[in-house]
């Protein structure tokens, strides 16, 4: 299995939502371009300040998700990182179902979501195996070793 630690899942998390980010500008301002274009004509027109709103909207929805991606770095705790890593993937299968339907012309940005979902996929399946480990060279407390005695009906003396 390829190993991929949670850190490289953020970072490639956080990258991929910048590219996002990027986009969502780059169609926000071609849509001002266009508007400002129409407008300078002899024919007139509109274009909706709606879809121009919408375009940055998602682009400042993305950055902030991206901002959060790479703030994730700090946490420590294993059990945390994969509760977080589980919802980062589903969060990036819904935006790739909602890129299905929004962009049927160009499917590949469907695919482009993926990448992100197999690197959390993988990071998961590590960070299974790393709290696996961590336990088994923890070991039990003092307390626990207790209380299983008392579930099995032994006495210490």
């Amino acid at each position: 299995m390829i190993r991929i630690n949670s850190r490289h899942a953020f970072i490639a998390s956080g990258i991929y939502s910048l590219i996002y980010v990027f986009f969502s500008i780059y169609k926000g301002v071609l849509l001002i371009l266009v508007q400002s274009a129409m407008e300078d004509t002899f024919v007139g027109g509109d274009t909706s300040d709606i879809s121009i709103t919408l375009w940055f909207l998602i682009g400042s929805v993305m950055s902030f998700s991206s901002f959060m991606f790479f703030y994730f770095l700090k946490v420590n705790d294993l059990k945390s990182q994969k509760i977080i890593l589980t919802g980062i993937s589903i969060s990036w299968l819904l935006i790739s179902i909602i890129q299905l339907f929004l962009f049927k012309d160009y499917f590949y940005y469907a695919i482009f979501t993926l990448i992100p979902i197999i690197i959390n996929y993988l990071s998961i399946k590590n960070l299974k195996i790393e709290i696996i480990k961590q336990l088994n060279d923890k070991g039990l407390t003092k307390k626990e070793i207790h209380l299983l005695q008392l579930l099995a009906g032994i006495k210490k003396k």
